[in-house]
């Protein structure tokens, strides 16, 4: 994709066009008075998707629309860098937890990259802004005018999340650099680890996963991130051909999820696990009546989401469904050992618990 903004853009009627019209006359004010907002000085360039970003040397002022890229940058050490973020990052306890300054960063979106908001960003200033996919012509026009670098990166697959961690470290510096690096070697130790383990299961004896995200009737299928963790991790999405791509993702019927009868669900928010294991209408599924309905382990974000924390979700999931051929996996010291390399923050007994086994 185009790093370049547009030559031309048309803007929305009505009340958006006369606030980002604002905005746009606010960011050419700031250029012509050479303003720290202008940002007209750059001091490298990065070659990025076919083209090139252009950036200062050190990166201190980070925006990202992008709820999983927090985890990403603060596990590349620019935490206390996020000026602006998302409204459910801000509110994450465990995010909060490790980066406290979190809780004053503007908001820069609703959580995506059409509900950017401008006037926020013109107003804090950020070097740069990361989003998911593309940003609106518009709203890119007026920030790249304000000397607001704009950082579009693919999503929805473990290639894309490994490939952004790269990015963004060369984006960041040399020592983010050289964690995105070591992040990579330790996904990749996993991957290996996973398969040896699951070498020795056959076919057969694969079990069937329901995951659901957001609420109990969201699923996915190929292709898309949570297909990409349950193959890694062994499993067979029962949903893996409910949808035509190129969006396989959406709702689906409690029909359907009867008719597939998984061996394991696996919610996305404890709170609908335990809606699964009361509610009357799926107490006849089979991962119900074997008390196999289990929330997903949650960090700073959701582990079965676009965070670093990716690397332990297949892990996790494996040793859920073969605790027998993953038997010398330990989760709580893997929890341990992964935020003490890559977040610098020794979790004891009780924090490992409320990872493993949200309760909200």
């Amino acid at each position: 994709m185009s790093i370049e903004a547009p030559l031309t853009a048309t803007l929305p009627a009505g009340p958006t066009r006369r606030r980002l019209c604002s905005a746009m006359a606010g960011g050419a004010l700031l250029a012509l008075l050479g303003m720290p907002g202008a940002r007209a000085e750059t001091r490298r360039t990065l070659s990025y998707y076919g083209g090139q970003l252009r950036l200062p040397e050190r990166i201190t002022r980070i925006a990202t629309a992008w709820e999983a890229q927090n985890a990403v940058i603060a596990m590349l050490g620019h935490g206390q860098d996020i000026v602006a973020s998302t409204r459910i990052v801000r509110q994450m306890p465990v995010f909060r937890r490790f980066v406290p300054s979190i809780a004053d960063a503007a908001l820069a979106s609703g959580g995506g990259a059409n509900d950017v908001n401008v006037e926020e960003l013109l107003r804090v200033r950020p070097e740069l802004l990361f989003v998911a996919g593309s940003l609106p012509p518009a709203k890119r026009k007026v920030l790249e005018g304000a000397g607001i670098a704009i950082v579009e990166l693919r999503a929805n697959s473990l290639d894309a999340l490994l490939e952004r961690v790269r990015i963004s470290g060369e984006i960041l510096g040399p020592q983010a650099q050289e964690k995105a690096r070591d992040y990579q070697a330790y996904f990749q130790d996993n991957v290996a680890r996973v398969r040896r383990a699951l070498e020795g299961v056959p076919a057969e004896k694969r079990r069937r996963l329901y995951h659901c995200m957001g609420d109990p009737l969201s699923t996915s299928g190929r292709p898309s991130l949570n297909q990409d963790w349950m193959d890694l991790g062994g499993a067979i999405n029962v949903a893996e051909h409910w949808f035509a791509t190129p969006v396989p993702s959406g709702k689906v019927s409690l029909e359907q999820i009867i008719a597939a009868d998984p061996d394991v669900i696996v919610a996305m928010r404890a709170d609908d696990a335990a809606l699964i294991r009361r509610d009357p209408r799926w107490a006849g599924l089979r991962a119900v009546r074997e008390g196999q309905v289990h929330a997903n382990p949650r960090g700073m974000f959701w582990w079965c989401r676009e965070t670093s924390e990716e690397a332990l979700q297949f892990l996790w999931l494996a040793r859920l469904l073969y605790p027998d051929a993953l038997a010398g996996i330990d989760m709580r010291e893997e929890t341990r050992t992964f935020y003490q390399r890559f977040y610098g923050y020794r979790l004891n007994d009780d924090e490992i618990a409320e990872f493993l086994q949200p309760r909200s």
